[in-house]
């Protein structure tokens, strides 16, 4: 299916979110998909603000700016921002990358608000990515706490009984990527090395027992097990030191450290290859325009910009 292609020079707003919380649908956002009659490959990233998820977006991209990158404290990207380019790899398809407000903002304190848009990311996307910093440790994994929410938000109708909602809706879950940022941990258990996607495995090992306290501790960790297959895992060390870091958009890969170069062309070569076209119940691939109409049916109210 070669189709009509789109290429977008930036972003655009798809969904905002307003001052009170209200998620709107953007019309004119609305109308490039609807141009689009190619498949989609859709990937999004969440995960907490200020942890360098709209970088990434921009090397899938394959440009040093686009989506905005912040050099402070607060959040950068609110609501939803989508760019739309060709497909690097696959000729007939279509990339879709949706760029999420960071979750757990001080300032906006809305832990609802944050739920819909990790809600509405997963739903989505044929791949979903998620950005942390540091290391995955318990921690880590208590700040993804919206994974355990998914089903008070998402549900799809089931066509074996109708009208019933139906825990199908996990069959249409995307692919999970967890991207961990300034990593300098050795990736090694007992002393022997282990792959970046092995360190997600034994992070995500539940406890045995029936306490509260294990229980606690087991749940996001079977939500991720559950909701999520495949399952991967990259890690990144720091980019660049010092002042080079307030001013990403203007640095090479000559300016950045090897290292992250190499693991980010790594992570970005897994995401062309290996994350699928956006499909639908019964396996239906999904083209931009069917995208296009399935925002068009959602709840979310849309406005004219």
């Amino acid at each position: 299916m070669t189709g009509q292609r789109v290429s977008m020079k930036e972003p655009v707003c798809l969904i905002e979110n307003d001052s009170h919380g209200k998620l709107r649908v953007v019309r004119s956002a609305l109308e490039i998909l609807d141009q689009i009659d190619q498949h989609v490959v859709v990937v999004s990233v969440v995960g907490l603000y200020r942890t360098g998820k709209s970088y990434l977006m921009n090397k899938l991209a394959g440009e040093r700016k686009g989506f905005a990158l912040g050099a402070t404290i607060q959040s950068k990207t609110k609501g939803i921002w989508m760019w739309c380019v060709p497909h690097p790899e696959k000729r007939d398809h279509t990339l879709v990358l949706l760029d999420t407000e960071g979750l757990g903002d001080v300032e906006k304190g809305d832990e609802k608000n944050d739920n819909w848009i990790f809600s509405l990311a997963v739903l989505l996307s044929s791949t979903l990515v998620y950005n942390s910093m540091g290391t995955i440790d318990n921690n880590a994994l208590e700040k993804l706490h919206y994974v355990t929410e998914l089903t008070e938000h998402i549900k799809v109708k089931s066509n074996q009984r109708d009208g019933e909602e139906s825990s199908e809706y996990l069959r249409y879950f995307p692919s999970f990527v967890w991207t961990v940022r300034d990593f300098t941990l050795t990736l090694e258990v007992d002393g022997r090395p282990i792959t970046a996607n092995e360190y997600l495995e034994n992070a995500l090992k539940l406890k045995t027992g029936q306490s509260a306290k294990v229980q606690q501790y087991n749940l996001p960790r079977s939500c991720l097990r559950n909701y999520f297959s495949p399952r991967w895992c990259f890690v990144f060390e720091r980019p660049a030191s010092g002042d080079k870091m307030r001013h990403m958009e203007e640095l090479t890969d000559a300016d950045l450290e090897p290292a992250f170069v190499e693991q980010a062309k790594e992570f970005c070569d897994h995401v062309f290859n290996e994350a699928k076209t956006k499909t639908l119940k019964q396996g239906l691939k999904v083209t931009g325009r069917r995208e296009y109409n399935y925002y068009n049916t959602t709840n979310i109210p849309k406005y004219n910009s």
